[in-house]
């Protein structure tokens, strides 16, 4: 678009200085013939035929000029709607920045909320990685042995039970999410009181295994942690029951359980003390 108002604008002010070099030929034609005192009948007939050409020439160069400062001004526009267009997108940056921030600060404020008696020392950790390392599945969050975690502690988030705590580095940590194969928990069915262990499954999914024959669970049951085993603290929400049926390989019940927290979601964790 540039290029072709700098063409315009080029075509323009030929145009301008022709009718301008014309116009004034003509002015300097009449006024060599008022200084001779006299004019010749070519003369007055120039003259006379020129004034409405010199009429037409003025208002022509005056549109042309027009014209030209009009392109000139489409530049300036053009150069100053380009300056304002970089302006607008590092701003709606600096703002999806500033918002993503807030929304991180409320959920961790949110979560610290939610566990107030976990101690000002334990840290508040950022998931930074998802890995698969063979037989197991795991989160490595930006906390480690300098910040005073170990292995078995445990992790949540806002809504519950994340996993524990597995591998160590000094400032990174690995956790075993509670719907991986290898992790199990003691639990406990919030309303009847019975008993069992949650096992993951793999694909974020988990189960309550090991519940008596006349286990007393119905989808919608909400399941915590037991707090048996000295790891996991009790009380901690685990997840809702969404099916039961009976175990094919013992005599007693087995329980489909939705975890409370949807893991592909998890952001940040805090770190509680584990057995």
């Amino acid at each position: 678009m540039i290029a072709r108002l700098d063409k315009q604008q080029r075509r323009a002010l030929v145009l301008l200085c022709s009718l301008a070099v014309l116009a004034l030929a003509l002015d300097a034609w009449q006024y060599s013939a008022q200084q001779k005192g006299g004019r010749s009948a070519f003369d007055a007939a120039v003259c006379t035929l020129g004034r409405p050409l010199q009429t037409a020439l003025l208002r022509v160069t005056q549109r042309t000029e027009d014209t030209w400062r009009m392109l000139a001004e489409a530049d300036r526009l053009a150069e100053e709607n380009a300056r304002l267009a970089k302006a607008v997108a590092a701003l709606e940056t600096r703002l999806t920045y500033l918002r993503e921030g807030q929304r991180r600060a409320e959920r961790e404020r949110s979560l610290c909320w939610a566990y107030p008696r976990a101690g000002k020392d334990r840290p508040l950790a950022h998931l930074i990685a998802i890995g698969s390392g063979g037989w197991c599945s795991y989160f490595t969050v930006d906390r480690g042995s300098a910040d005073g975690v170990r292995v078995g502690d445990v992790a949540v988030a806002h809504d519950g039970v994340v996993g524990q705590v597995y591998a160590l580095a000094a400032h990174t940590a690995r956790v075993l999410p509670l719907t991986d194969p290898a992790s199990g928990i003691a639990v406990r069915v919030e309303r009847s009181r019975d008993t069992g262990v949650l096992k993951g499954l793999g694909d974020w999914q988990c189960e309550v295994r090991y519940l008596e024959p006349d286990a007393d669970l119905r989808p919608g049951d909400q399941v915590v942690t037991s707090g048996t085993g000295d790891i996991f603290p009790k009380g901690l929400p685990v997840g809702m029951v969404t099916d039961v049926r009976a175990d094919a390989y013992t005599p007693g019940k087995v329980a489909a359980v939705q975890p409370a927290v949807e893991l592909r979601k998890v952001e940040e964790v805090l770190i509680l003390r584990g057995g």
